[in-house]
């Protein structure tokens, strides 16, 4: 492609240093601008240099990798410490040290010529993450074991916080693309191909298969660095060893040993594979992995919702906790409390947000759902032609590109959400201070207090679109969850809620990472993306529409009056003994509850058509029916005459939310079954009629951890025994686990149970509590109920092995 083929001035092609020159100052520049020749000289240079490393370093693991692999691991950390110092001299000490460097230099000091060059090009290569587990390991085999080009685009990438904050720049060089990708020889390595050429290299740069030969030359410095260092390495690992020995072509080539597995007894989570992605071969996009993760959120929010609506326990505590969480709690500069705290008006907003949250967290996991279910058919109808040398096929793109414009709504909700829940979070509101209401305006806003805290600094990343586009999103997430994991003190300052909705932002965090690894598409995605921004904003409005039509539904809408969980209308002793007070205190707070969201379906019917039928919403009610307490019966003594007489089994009443279903009755799906035994005074227990109608026969043969695990989930209680206890986090872990799950830590608190044992697809995600590691009965109980409804579980299908 020649300059001619472009709108700019002829000047531009001619001498672009002029126009560099007459950019503002806080744009970035080019670190020179060398001819074509001076680009190609360097980057054969650096290409044979690379490889010349690369065949040096795979010899030596052919021979010795077994050999390099026990010495390590003998090794104590200071001894580690004494190879890595001598191989990289003045390596940085610390996880991320693009992060603690980047406040030490101002913009203009970092354009100038930073002093912290190594830490923004390598900010992997550094003692704390070397040192640790297998890192090294899994590095040594890596880039020992696989062609440079596979690490092309991730040690671009790598360097993010170095180029987007001008510490980094590069060379200027127009009219040529430099290919990395896909090149696995010294010859072809950094090739730099002219537009006027070959018509393809404009259009390689521009999707991604090539670079800009600035980008080229600086990936080419840093790989010519990494291999250099691993191969003094191996060397001072094997100093013992004549040095011909380590790549004489006579020695023995030994079959690769298997895969580093960082730590067999640990369960897998995202925040470890993330700390071992820079030292792995660059991953794949996993479309299904991510397809699973998306249904399970859909899963979930399902989950919330119908709680909300069905168990009056659940939904006090999900107010209370949101009451806590509002701007209002906070103090103003004279120490004084809003005036509207506790007030109608203030459960109003509570209350109103909880309904119209609830909803749009559903819609939003439903809509990502839908689209990653899209890319995989679409992936796998043109997997035939997809090829990392052509631009991918424009439907799949343009599904890619509306994914990622969903992905980036929901990202920005996500975090407004926490920034507004953490100033305001019980543990840490005394380090912010409520701002002076502006006049005739509902919005609020605070500050913080200046608090050194790694946490409150994290959070206020969040809070700034300049510092998410400097560090990354993804980057912000593993640092905050490094903190977490790291730091008890900091970790005991995030409430349940802020945890939960860290995990939220997390898994889209997480999603956005895994369109960055759509390689070498993904690097040029941004630029795609602008032509088609205002029809993906117009779907964007279009497919969610109804959920933006609820809050003005709520108004007509006297929620204070009804939902105040303050008042004690939803005393729910599910965790207590069934006796008749506790039924009837049972009974009338599902009552309130019933009428709490019967109000909002009608006014949300009223308002508009397209919210008839609320409860279904995206088939929430489907397959559900609502569990209500039967009425207190005084005693079966007398209808049980003889053993083995039928007597009705009164479970729950079962409601249908369900439109298309006519309402059941207690008496209409009233159960019998057999009992044996003596006669004993028993209320009506909690059981499902789909449960009563399961098969028996038992389905899981567990270990006595497991079942005690089983049999508080699905505990039925009575009127002559205590609830059970709690249950510790690792006993759920490994109960799930026992029958077939594979257990995912996720972020923050969340853990995916994916089924690889069962036959059953569908994921399920459950919270790990917070602080204290136990799961209390009340919620042990609901996971049960969402265990029931996904998988038709109870406890009769659990056995001693």
């Amino acid at each position: 492609m020649s300059s001619s083929h472009n709108n700019e001035p002829p000047s531009f092609w001619d001498n672009p240093q002029n126009f560099f020159d007459s950019i503002p100052g806080n744009l970035p520049q080019p670190s020179s601008f060398p001819s074509a020749s001076d680009v190609k000289r360097e980057a054969r240079a650096c290409s044979r240099h690379i490889f010349a490393s690369w065949e040096t370093l795979h010899a030596i693991l052919e021979r010795h990798e077994a050999l390099i692999r026990r010495r390590w691991v003998k090794k104590s950390q200071e001894q580690r410490k004494k190879v890595l110092l001598s191989a990289w001299p003045g390596m940085s000490p610390g996880h991320r040290p693009d992060y603690k460097v980047i406040d030490r230099e101002t913009v203009q000091e970092r354009q100038k010529g930073t002093r912290y060059r190594e830490a923004y090009l390598w900010p992997y290569i550094n003692v704390e993450d070397l040192i640790q587990g297998k890192s090294m390991l899994i590095f040594l085999n890596s880039r020992g074991r696989h062609l440079p080009e596979a690490f092309s685009n991730a040690d671009f990438e790598a360097a993010h916080v170095g180029i987007v904050s001008m510490a980094i720049s590069r060379p200027f060089l127009n009219n040529y693309t430099m290919l990395l990708h896909g090149q696995t020889t010294q010859h072809t390595y950094g090739k730099l191909v002219s537009w006027d050429d070959d018509d393809n290299a404009f259009d390689w740069m521009m999707s991604g298969i090539g670079k800009q030969p600035g980008e080229g030359l600086l990936i080419l410095e840093i790989q010519k660095r990494v291999l250099e260092f691993l191969v003094q390495c191996c060397q001072l690992i094997l100093a013992d060893l004549p040095p011909e020995s380590l790549v004489d072509e006579r020695g023995t080539v030994l079959p690769e040993p298997e895969p580093v597995i960082t730590d067999p007894t640990a369960w897998p989570s995202l925040a470890a594979m993330s700390m071992e992605a820079p030292y792995r071969v660059p991953a794949h996009l996993d479309f299904q992995r991510l397809q699973a993760i998306m249904a399970a959120n859909v899963s979930a929010a399902k989950d919330h919702l119908w709680a909300l609506r069905e168990d009056p326990g659940y939904f006090a505590s999900v107010a209370r906790d949101a009451s806590e969480h509002r701007l209002e709690v906070l103090r103003d500069d004279h120490g004084k409390q809003h005036p509207r705290l506790n007030k109608p008006v203030f459960w109003g907003y509570v209350l109103g947000h909880l309904v119209t949250s609830a909803y749009g967290s559903l819609i939003v996991w439903e809509k990502l759902h839908d689209q990653v279910t899209l890319l995989v058919a679409l992936k796998d109808k043109y997997s035939r032609t997809i090829s990392p040398m052509k631009s991918l096929p424009s439907e799949y793109l343009s599904a890619l590109l509306l994914f990622r414009y969903f992905l980036d709504r929901a990202i920005e909700h996500q975090i407004q959400e926490l920034v507004m829940i953490v100033p305001s979070s019980p543990s840490l509101r005394s380090h912010f201070v409520r701002e002076p209401q502006i006049p005739n305006s509902t919005k609020m806003s605070f500050r913080s207090k200046g608090t050194k805290s790694s946490l409150i600094y994290l959070f206020g990343l969040l809070g700034d679109k300049e510092q998410i586009f400097l560090h990354g999103l993804p980057n912000i997430m593993d640092d905050l969850d490094t903190v977490l994991r790291n730091d008890a003190a900091q970790k005991s300052l995030v409430s349940p809620l802020v945890a939960e909705e860290i995990s939220k932002l997390a898994v889209l965090a997480e999603s956005l990472r895994q369109l960055s690894l759509y390689q070498p598409w993904s690097s040029n995605m941004d630029f795609d993306d602008t032509a088609s921004r205002e029809d993906f904003k117009t779907f964007y409005v279009n497919a969610t529409s109804r959920y933006s039509k609820l809050p003005e539904a709520l108004a007509d809408v006297p929620l204070a009056d009804l939902g105040t969980p303050s008042q004690g209308w939803f005393h729910y002793p599910i965790d207590k003994r069934r006796t008749q007070e506790n039924i009837k205190a049972m009974r009338k707070a599902e009552e309130n509850l019933d009428a709490f969201w019967n109000a909002i379906d009608s006014a949300a019917a009223r308002k508009d058509k397209a919210l008839q039928g609320l409860a279904t919403l995206y088939n929430v009610a489907k397959g559900r029916e609502l569990q209500r307490t039967p009425e207190w019966v005084e005693s079966v003594k007398e209808a049980r005459k003889t053993e083995g007489t039928e007597v009705p089994y009164e479970a729950f009443a079962v409601t249908s939310l369900d439109p298309e279903k006519s309402s059941v009755t207690a008496a209409e799906e009233r159960l019998k079954i057999k009992t044996r035994g003596p006669a004993r005074d028993t209320p009506p227990t909690v059981m499902t009629v789909k449960q009563a109608a399961m098969d028996r026969d038992p389905s899981f043969a567990v270990s006595k951890r497991a079942l005690k695990v089983f049999s508080v989930l699905f505990y039925i209680p009575s009127a002559e025994s205590d609830n059970p206890g709690e249950i510790p986090w690792l006993d759920f872990v490994h109960a799930m686990t026992s029958v077939g799950f594979a257990a995912l830590k996720l972020y923050g608190s969340v853990w995916q149970f994916t089924p690889t044992k069962l036959d059953v697809e569908r994921s399920i995600q459950f919270h790990e509590p917070h602080p204290h590691g136990k799961i209390p009965f009340v919620v042990a109980r609901r996971h049960g109920r969402r265990l029931n409804r996904a998988y038709g579980w109870d406890g009769a299908i659990f056995v001693l092995a």
